[in-house]
């Protein structure tokens, strides 16, 4: 890896009005229903900037080398056009680079041949200071036909860390395209993937690195190297959406936006769209989560999106949908309302932030699928009681949950924070395992999906809203 000459920050300016994915949750099952993209408030001074994540849009878009200008142009048009915070560009080593950075947008790559030009990282220079950029080389075989101007087994990853202006956060950003699959220098898939470690464990240190790329290999086919990204927890969105769709042809999907990282962010509104070239693009939203400290907060706002947990790269990033329902209680004040309904509730820090809620003068409703009476429910209905007309209680009904269809947790809060409508869907119950392990849960922030939850959670309790 080398390092250009650090650039100086930009910092401490107030961020322009935040566009945010609105994500609408599968309330009774595992898939994403439907994404669209919805206003957020603009943030007023920097502390509210601080407890305001932005949402991190990055699209990946491989253009193909051979097209006239023209073609080329409109596709980055096209690629602008969605208001990306970062893109990263495959083939446009023909290109100049003042075409790759319209209006508010930088680009970064390294000259001096096809080579180290072939691939580049855009960003938005309104919203993100570069701090520092440098290439990396992914692979180095020679070989190639006769007609071939080009050895594809020579690549080069171009990289930026960039700082966000207003709120100071740090994110690397790296363009790559791995050598497709040739006789004439063999398979370079694991090579390259081993290459491509070396640079984001060298960026980690700054914190969250994000990776564009075509990487010649299709996703969860049998050359795909998902033991090599794993060890540097590097993780593809795919993996995160639970939706891989067609990047190239009529069924390949291998363009790719990855993150090493990914459990500080809600992920979410990932999508392909077409090009001019022959690859599609990929665009996908990342909103970092509140959740490094679960003290509550007047000021903090969630985005929408996918939480996953990260085991084994830190304990924040193994509990970070834990983290998320411990700060959205904890964030809730005198007059809101928390309602939770979980299959198992025995994790005692969950208990533990209901019951402070309650003390702050918030009504807190529970409803579990537990078929007997716990020492921690009975210890809960000590403090919120357990007649479902008033205004908190807590029951458990078993038979009601099953025929409402709840997930294992859901939990609404009308307002948490700075967050109007908070709602959370997961797979995983609170229980004593929930800041542990592989768990995932979506977060929505729209009035639709709070409202489409209401209905399901008082039916478990046998009433009617």
């Amino acid at each position: 890896m080398r390092t250009q000459s650090p650039v100086p920050s930009r910092g401490g300016r107030v961020a322009k009005a935040l566009l945010s994915a609105g994500l609408v949750i599968g309330l009774f099952g595992g898939a994403l229903v439907a994404v669209h993209d919805s206003s957020a408030p603009v943030a007023t001074d920097l502390e509210t900037v601080a407890y305001s994540p932005p949402r991190y849009r990055m699209v990946q878009a491989n253009i193909r080398a051979s097209m006239s200008t023209a073609r080329f142009k409109k596709d980055v048009r096209e690629v602008v056009g969605t208001s990306p915070d970062f893109i990263t560009y495959n083939e446009v080593n023909g290109r100049r680079s003042a075409s790759l950075e319209p209006g508010r947008y930088r680009v970064w790559r390294e000259g001096g041949d096809a080579y180290r030009s072939a691939t580049a990282v855009a960003w938005d220079n309104d919203e993100w200071a570069a701090t520092s950029k440098g290439i990396h080389q992914i692979s180095n075989k020679r070989g190639k036909s006769a007609d071939q101007r080009l050895h594809w087994g020579i690549r080069f990853a171009n990289w930026v860390t960039l700082e966000n202006r207003a709120t100071g956060r740090n994110v690397s950003v790296v363009a790559v395209h791995f050598a497709p699959k040739s006789k004439y220098y063999g398979d370079l898939v694991r090579p390259s993937a081993r290459a491509l470690n070396v640079l984001v464990k060298a960026l980690a240190r700054r914190g969250p690195v994000m990776v564009g790329g075509d990487l010649n290999v299709q996703y969860e086919g049998s050359r795909y190297p998902s033991d090599i990204f794993a060890a540097q927890h590097l993780t593809p969105s795919y993996d995160v959406t639970q939706q891989a769709p067609v990047t190239h042809g009529r069924a390949s999907t291998i363009d790719y936006v990855l993150a090493r990282g990914i459990a500080r962010f809600a992920t979410g509104n990932q999508r392909a769209f077409g090009l001019e070239s022959d690859h599609h693009a990929v665009r996908v939203d990342f909103s970092p989560l509140p959740v490094t400290s679960t003290e509550g907060s007047s000021r903090v706002r969630f985005g929408p999106g996918v939480v996953v947990t990260d085991p084994g790269l830190s304990t924040a990033e193994e509990q970070s949908v834990l983290r998320t329902v411990l700060k959205s209680i904890n964030s809730t004040k005198r007059g809101q309302v928390v309602h939770l309904a979980t299959r198992a509730l025995s994790n005692a820090k969950v208990l533990r932030a209901l019951k402070r809620a309650k003390s702050r003068g918030a009504r807190v409703q529970v409803v579990t699928a537990e078929r007997t009476t716990t020492a921690e429910m009975r210890s809960l209905q000590r403090v919120l009681g357990k007649d479902v007309k008033k205004e908190s209680w807590a029951v458990r009904h078993p038979s009601g949950y099953e025929r409402a269809g709840l997930r294992a947790t859901v939990l609404l809060i009308s307002r948490t924070g700075a967050t109007p409508a908070f709602a959370f869907s997961s797979s995983t119950q609170m229980s004593t395992s929930a800041g542990t392990g592989k768990r995932s849960g979506y977060v929505s922030v729209t009035k639709a999906s709070y409202d489409k939850l209401f209905k399901p959670f008082f039916s478990a309790v046998g009433r009617r809203v």
